[in-house]
């Protein structure tokens, strides 16, 4: 199995999983070849790739972060809830919070079963609106950064809630500020940032949502040097779950398509965050990001410097950014190996970027 992204699917390529739309509606069912007109589909409505089954992915497995099924069920109480503050215009007190908890002590539980798994952004990022999306993607992340952490399940609970309503501020921000393809205007930056407060007075308004959680919507562009807003926060000043939430949400948004810029690879955007280390972000968060996110996912195509082509077949916590790959020539797999992490003989061979096959 391996991942495909949309626009490089070929005819005939065979799906590995069911491919769902919104409330479990099933689009294309497991082990179908793809046709032209599926593959425009797919496109037309958004997905970002597929998951595929060949000769040069049969051997490999890849263990999914959440389950499709509670991927499903966070999108429509995320979607309920944003709706919600939408239309009553920031008076309406959240709904079905019962629901909601309910989701969020899934997620963490399948997160904790899987405690020990790298993951693999494609597997939580969905076909759906954007903001959906996104809530759910920072969510998930934050939940894998806690459990490294060392949170307990307690806490792991209260920081999935905050991370899953983070942006939810953004429903009073005219869409034409939120959406703008260009940059924005210093009056439109003032607006757009009024998000985070705005979100917090929300949340404020129900007293079921934990202060920490409401706190996740109002500092969660803090950065750890102080030089985030609305507050100018730094270092501990910024709770612990904003500083977690910061990374995830970062992270997120550099590998999604937005409407000023074309996603990055997962490989920059985890440099990028790197690049932050004490400055915008909380290092040792960082250090706890780049030991459970793999830049190039298993199942990932890649050209080495050397100029061979391979795919990926493990990752490593200690060496995020160079994982075993198996050689590929002539489109077929061989019992070629290198070991990027821990063979010292291929400390001057990198990955020079990702390839479709």
């Amino acid at each position: 199995m391996r991942y495909i992204p949309a626009n490089c699917l070929r005819v005939g390529q065979v799906l590995a999983n069911n491919l769902v739309l919104d409330r479990n509606r099933l689009l294309l069912r497991k082990g179908m070849a793809l046709t032209a007109t599926q593959i425009l589909k797919i496109r037309q409505l958004g997905f970002q790739g597929v998951y595929i089954d060949d000769d040069i992915s049969a051997d490999i497995q890849i263990a999914h972060v959440i389950s499709d099924e509670l991927q499903q069920r966070a999108k429509h109480e995320v979607r309920s809830m944003f709706v919600d503050a939408e239309s009553s215009h920031g008076r309406k007190v959240l709904n079905n919070t019962d629901r909601l908890r309910d989701v969020i002590s899934n997620i963490v539980e399948e997160i904790m079963h899987n405690r020990n798994a790298m993951v693999n952004v494609v597997d939580i990022r969905t076909y759906d609106d954007y903001t959906f999306s996104h809530s759910i993607n920072v969510a998930v992340l934050s939940c894998v950064l806690g459990t490294v952490l060392g949170l307990s399940y307690h806490g792991l609970n209260t920081l999935t809630m905050g991370a899953l309503m983070h942006d939810i501020g953004k429903v009073f921000i005219d869409k034409r500020i939120i959406n703008k393809p260009g940059k924005l205007t210093p009056e439109e930056l003032e607006q757009a940032h009024r998000h985070s407060l705005l979100g917090y007075n929300y949340l404020c308004a129900n007293k079921g949502i934990p202060e920490e959680a409401r706190l996740v919507a109002l500092t969660h562009h803090e950065q750890f040097g102080g030089a985030g807003y609305p507050s100018g926060l730094s270092g501990t000043q910024i709770h612990l779950f904003s500083r977690i939430v910061c990374i995830a949400d970062v992270y997120d948004a550099l590998v999604s398509d937005r409407p000023y810029r074309r996603a990055m690879l997962p490989s920059d955007a985890v440099e990028y965050i790197m690049s932050g280390y004490n400055t915008m972000f909380d290092p040792d968060i960082v250090s706890a990001f780049t030991r459970r996110i793999a830049p190039y996912p298993i199942g990932t195509c890649v050209k080495l410097s050397t100029g061979e082509i391979g795919v990926v077949v493990n990752n490593f916590e200690s060496n995020c950014l160079r994982p075993r790959i198996r050689i590929i020539r002539d489109s077929k797999p061989t019992d070629e190996f290198i070991n990027l992490a821990q063979d010292f003989t291929k400390l001057h061979v990198i990955i020079q970027e990702i390839v479709n096959l």
